[in-house]
């Protein structure tokens, strides 16, 4: 409710379109584009969590790994490839112990009305910025955001696929186990980074990319984050 009239504002100086999905469990929460047709869409979706202290650490739940970006067109609005970027607006929030969900107000009281959350933050990043190697809760396939104390860090998009790139993002969450599967080929970045130059040609995506090139970024990760 709050980032919808904002978007819209932002679609219509730029000459985009603004759409919802037609249900609730299709990704995104909402596409821009120049068009419908166009396969240059944005995807936008909002996610929220709550903290208890400032020293409490960071976590959202990006999505499914298990759907579109397995096959393209499952529980998505048009095609993944239809995508050339994916943003997520992230709030964070304090639950405020103040607000009593039962009381009720006059209207011409509402000014008195307490909020049931309070200190709210936010951030706007791509998503492979800020997805972490780890699933967003232990019995769902969802990606999970990488674990941090510091907002500014989300803001900043300093996740381990902002080094990595895109291309390794996807790879290693279409890869990435199913919740009930027998075979778990790795479970962690670092069992990932071996696991990669072993593949030759066995890894499909559903757009271009140079094989090589990844692989040489890989290793330049593994060379600067072993050194530490």
């Amino acid at each position: 409710m709050f980032a919808q009239p904002i978007l819209e504002n932002i679609a219509k100086s730029h000459e985009m379109l603004l759409e919802t999905p037609e249900s609730q469990t299709v990704y995104p929460d909402f596409i821009m584009m120049p068009n419908q047709s166009s396969h240059e869409k944005a995807a936008i979706d909002i996610k929220t969590t709550y903290i208890d202290s400032n020293q409490s650490t960071i976590k959202f739940a990006l999505g499914s790994y298990g759907s579109y970006m397995r096959n393209n067109t499952k529980n998505i609005q048009y095609s993944y490839t239809d995508y050339v970027k994916h943003y997520v607006i992230g709030f964070v929030y304090k639950r405020n112990g103040a607000a009593q969900e039962s009381k009720v107000y006059d209207y011409t009281d509402r000014k008195e009305i307490i909020f049931p959350y309070c200190d709210v933050r936010f951030f706007i990043q791509e998503k492979y910025k800020i997805a972490g190697d780890k699933t967003g809760s232990g019995n769902t396939e969802n990606i999970g955001s990488f674990p941090t104390r510091n907002i500014d860090d989300l803001k900043d998009g300093k996740g381990p696929f902002s080094e990595l790139g895109a291309d390794a993002y996807d790879i290693y969450w279409k890869y990435y186990p199913r919740y009930r599967s027998p075979e778990k080929a790795y479970s962690s970045l670092e069992e990932f980074l071996e696991w990669l130059p072993r593949q030759d040609n066995n890894i499909q995506l559903f757009h271009p990319y140079d094989h090589d090139a990844l692989l040489r970024q890989a290793e330049l990760y593994r060379e600067k984050h072993s050194a530490k």
